[in-house]
């Protein structure tokens, strides 16, 4: 097979076409990836000459007893569903979206329901507090009876209205901090 391959003109011509095409690409592919790799934009035509600047870390502060006091509130009412109306009132909009109160008030809302028994006792662990923002979990259990998970741990987001340092804390994000357990393949 190799030996006809040499000796016939017409596969001799084929072969070099081949190898001829093979070495067009391996130019192309080498042209691309290391001549022209993208150098047309890689420094804008003027520097500035101003000051960089330079992120700077937010200050952690303490919760406040206030902020405690809001986030068993929410639980009592949006979580366990009861007084949906005060509910309202302490959520921000990156959680409750453009619902309106009588929305609201249907009880299908973007909260995930839990029916704790520890609402007055639960311990919250503090993931970080800033100025105008706060990230805490909170465990809590589940009532006796129940048709749910018997412990649950929740993420609980703290927020100032309007982004001012001054505005009233609402609770902006609610998730649970579980996943389902992935099943085994078969066999």
């Amino acid at each position: 097979m190799i030996d006809t391959l040499f000796t016939s003109p017409r596969a001799q011509r084929r072969f070099f076409f081949l190898s001829a095409g093979v070495l067009a690409a391996g130019i192309a592919a080498f042209l691309a990836l290391v001549v022209f790799r993208g150098t047309g934009n890689a420094f804008p035509d003027k520097f500035s000459n101003q000051k960089a600047q330079f992120a700077t870390p937010e200050h952690h502060v303490p919760i406040t007893k206030s902020q405690l006091a809001l986030a068993r509130e929410f639980i009592r009412t949006a979580v366990a569903r009861k007084n949906l109306d005060t509910a309202y009132g302490l959520v921000n909009v990156d959680l409750k979206g453009r619902m309106t109160r009588k929305q609201w008030d249907t009880g299908n809302i973007p909260v995930i329901d839990y029916p704790a028994s520890n609402i007055d006792s639960a311990h919250f662990q503090i993931d970080y507090s800033y100025q105008n923002e706060a990230l805490l979990e909170v465990d809590l259990i589940a009532k006796p009876g129940t048709q749910v998970r018997p412990e649950l741990l929740f993420f609980l987001g703290l927020k100032r209205a309007g982004k001012k340092e001054t505005g009233p804390w609402q609770i902006s994000y609610w998730e649970p901090h579980w996943k389902p357990p992935i099943p085994e393949a078969p066999g």
